[in-house]
């Protein structure tokens, strides 16, 4: 599996260890702390680092991944578990998190019905990842070319109208622009020199106003950065 293979790369990407989403998210519960927090496709485990928490569990499909977030921050209260099959009895916690995840979810419908089922009445769920605006016809392709496991960011409405229809009530909703080191999102799973150039060469015929959406910017014929949209929402179970 990538991820086994990249782990490393996640707990030392800026991407993820750094971001206006992890501020908005301290600005937000810096003063609060939950029972019991969970956090959905952890990763290298740095969201789940951020919340403060008397207990901290975190689940991911990758092995590695969880290993390195113990290695990394402690954070040894781990499952393997997909996120729409949640290993968890109902109203098991006070906060559910999941960052930067959610597109490689075959089904966020039942992803976000487990985080419902298993919140306690009037928990939150943090929901961050990658948002498109409608009618983009270009990001997920992109997405999907530097990784076979991409499978869909959706408009923040998308987003809302999924947790509504599972029961959630929305708290609050910001949007980021966050912008992207180029070598450093392209190389992060570790492609081949074939995929590596394939992905650039993608990006560098966009269409024009693409570029301009994107931000994309160049240097001597390569790609040095674009920019992508983050949708940070706060959900509550009534």
């Amino acid at each position: 599996m990538s991820f086994d293979s990249s782990s490393r790369n996640y707990l030392n990407s800026s991407d993820h260890r750094t971001g206006s989403d992890l501020e908005y998210f301290a600005g937000k519960f810096g003063g609060t702390r939950f029972k019991r927090a969970l956090d959905i496709a952890c990763a290298a485990g740095h969201f789940a680092q951020a919340v403060n928490a008397d207990t901290k569990i975190v689940c991911d499909m990758s092995l590695n991944m969880l290993k390195t977030a113990g290695d990394a921050f402690g954070l040894d209260n781990s499952a393997v578990s997909a996120a729409e099959f949640l290993p968890f009895a109902e109203a098991s916690f006070d906060f559910a998190g999941c960052r930067i995840a959610m597109h490689h979810f075959r089904s966020p419908c039942m992803f976000m019905g487990e985080v419902f089922r298993v919140l306690k009445e009037g928990g939150i769920f943090v929901l961050i990842d990658s948002v498109v605006d409608e009618g983009d016809e270009h990001m997920n392709r992109l997405e999907l070319v530097r990784d076979e496991t991409h499978r869909k960011s959706h408009t923040a409405d998308h987003i809302i109208a999924m947790a509504e229809c599972e029961g959630f009530e929305v708290k609050d909703f910001a949007l980021f622009h966050k912008r992207h080191n180029f070598s450093e999102w392209a190389d992060r799973l570790n492609p081949s020199a074939q995929l590596r150039k394939r992905i650039e060469s993608e990006f560098l015929s966009l269409p024009e106003d693409y570029k301009q959406k994107y931000r994309m910017e160049t240097e001597n014929g390569r790609v040095v950065s674009y920019t992508d949209k983050k949708g940070f929402f706060i959900f509550m179970k009534p």
